[in-house]
């Protein structure tokens, strides 16, 4: 049984162990229950899953196994910037072509990708019910691996990307895939392995065996009713809003933050920039406002505006207030930074507050419990929308910062809803 978020051994002992134990059914200790074999009965199988990476396929009618292995990731920007938003339904991945004067849809992985795409979205039940179940793998170091749920393909997108930096850079065509993650609320969150044995030795009870959400989706096609989505909203600790130390996120928060360590009215321009970017990457249009004069600001950073629906009358608009705190990473955001900007709110108003350290539980337990609309946008995330903005316009760090519009202005947050 494997369960999402949980991380399993993938190593050499790994291995041996499960190879003993195999056969041994009454063996449910620690050892097993986190051993990847073990859990996916591999431990006597001839397969072996070790060293394996990317777009994996056993068989015709087996399963999938997309395997994003982050640990193998230089400091060079590598252009396979998966992203796993299993929680709310969706995980992003790059194909597998690398080539340039390539046709992307030849690659084995894409291949195999496109044509599970093209059987998701047929209208006939017994074409989808050909489709064969993708498992989505995650290594983010040597000898683990973190299971992040199953699916299907739910849209495609060919894009260009390029692998090198300066001179050496080398463009090429290449898909991006958005999976649609299943639910497995009705499975308990657990995910049973015998499905798969099952499709393997082309059992005819193995459509018997399948998730709920898969046996319906194969009946109504719909992705919505059987999209996994995690209610609720949680806190998170230190370690998770902070990237890895040495890391090359790492690397990219302490430049900011060196940059703007003497200049922290600098800095408002950079938090309005992440904050429209992020909104945005979530497919929301978001109207670019201004940063207000460094004195007199009223408790707010910056102005943004959300745009929902179409225009004139199908049309809302919000206004979206910032601040921005460049802080070194150890030292956390207390309820009193977040009380500023949360005390300027009018109905209807949101607020984004940014910065290069963390927030503390004290505070996220503060807004959880309020329930204030407010995006908290934490170190980490900080770096990551740098880093994905830097490889888009393909420029270093420096000209990214120096590119920023440095203007003030002093005009009332409902001005921005005026404006085309």
């Amino acid at each position: 049984m494997l369960y999402i978020g949980q991380t399993y051994s993938t190593s050499i002992q790994a291995k041996k162990y499960a190879e003993k134990t195999s056969n041994n059914i009454l063996e449910i200790n620690d050892s097993a229950q986190n051993n990847y074999y073990n859990q996916t009965h591999l431990g006597s199988s001839p397969k072996n899953y070790n060293n394996q990476r990317g777009i994996t396929q056993y068989s015709d009618q087996e399963c999938i196994i997309i395997s994003s292995t982050n640990h193998i990731r230089s400091d060079a920007y590598n252009p396979w910037e998966d992203e796993f938003n299993e929680d709310i339904g969706y995980i992003y991945y790059y194909g597998d072509n690398k080539t340039a004067d390539k046709d992307p849809a030849t690659t084995t992985g894409n291949k195999r990708l496109l044509e599970q795409f093209k059987l998701s979205h047929s209208n006939d039940p017994k074409e989808r019910a050909k489709a064969i179940p993708i498992l989505f793998f995650e290594s983010k170091k040597q000898g683990e691996r973190t299971f992040h749920g199953y699916g299907t393909v739910e849209s495609i997108k060919l894009v260009t990307q390029y692998s090198g930096s300066n001179k050496n850079k080398t463009y090429f065509s290449n898909y991006l895939f958005t999976f649609c993650v299943f639910s497995l609320k009705k499975e308990q969150e657990g995910f049973n392995w015998d499905w798969i044995d099952a499709r393997r030795e082309k059992d005819k009870f193995a459509p018997c065996l399948a998730p709920k959400e898969w046996q319906e989706w194969i009946k109504d096609g719909d992705f919505n009713k059987i999209r996994r989505h995690v209610y609720g909203r949680s806190t998170a600790n230190k370690k998770e809003q902070l990237p890895t130390p040495g890391s090359k996120l790492d690397i990219i928060l302490q430049k900011i933050y060196s940059h703007y360590q003497n200049n922290p009215f600098g800095f408002e321009y950079l938090a309005k920039d992440v904050t429209r970017l992020l909104i945005e990457d979530s497919g929301t249009i978001c109207h670019d406002g201004w940063v207000t004069k460094a004195s007199g600001d009223g408790g707010y950073d910056y102005v943004l505006r959300i745009d929902i629906g179409n225009h004139g009358l199908s049309q809302v608009r919000q206004v979206v207030l910032g601040q921005a705190k460049c802080y070194e990473r150890n030292n956390g955001v207390s309820g009193k930074d977040v009380d500023r900007i949360i005390a300027r709110l009018k109905r209807g108003w949101l607020a984004a507050f940014v910065t290069t350290s963390y927030f503390t539980n004290a505070t996220q337990r503060e807004i959880l419990e309020d329930n204030y609309p407010i995006l908290l946008i934490t170190g980490k995330q900080v770096a990551e929308i740098v880093n994905k903005e830097l490889y888009r316009k393909n420029i270093s760090l420096d000209k990214y910062l120096k590119s920023l519009n440095m203007e003030q202005e002093y005009k009332n947050p409902e001005d921005i809803l005026k404006e085309e």
